[in-house]
């Protein structure tokens, strides 16, 4: 097995698939009491607004930090780096929307599921 394959596996055992649709792993770091892994939008992800258009890449968005779950006693945050485009000569910027988290809570929504289900 590749190197790569395999860090792709072991992403999809740790992060919702729906993640690694639009985005894919640049940073894993470990910290004392928690795992951050950094997801970056894929570059192909153009916002529907700009398709057809000669766009040009234009930064990132500020990233949004979510609590995914826990693993080997940790909590595991996922960083999104969501890539901001605009149209080559123009200064209007987009940017794609998803839905990180659940509303209120900077959760994903498969864990704000879980304790739904466990606590009521």
């Amino acid at each position: 097995m590749q190197k790569d394959d395999l860090f792709h596996q072991m992403a999809s055992i740790l992060l919702p698939k729906e993640f690694l649709k639009d985005f894919e792993v640049s940073q894993i770091k470990e910290q004392p009491t928690e795992w951050l892994i950094e997801l970056t939008e894929k570059a192909d992800r153009v916002p529907q607004e700009l398709e057809g258009k000669d766009v040009v890449l234009d930064g990132y968005c500020g990233s949004i930090d979510v609590l995914t779950h826990a693993f080997s006693l940790k909590k595991i945050f996922v960083r999104f780096r969501r890539r901001r485009w605009k149209e080559r000569g123009q200064k209007a910027h987009y940017h794609n929307n998803y839905d990180f988290h659940m509303a209120g809570a900077k959760i994903t929504p498969e864990l704000g599921a879980f304790f739904k289900e466990a606590f009521g």
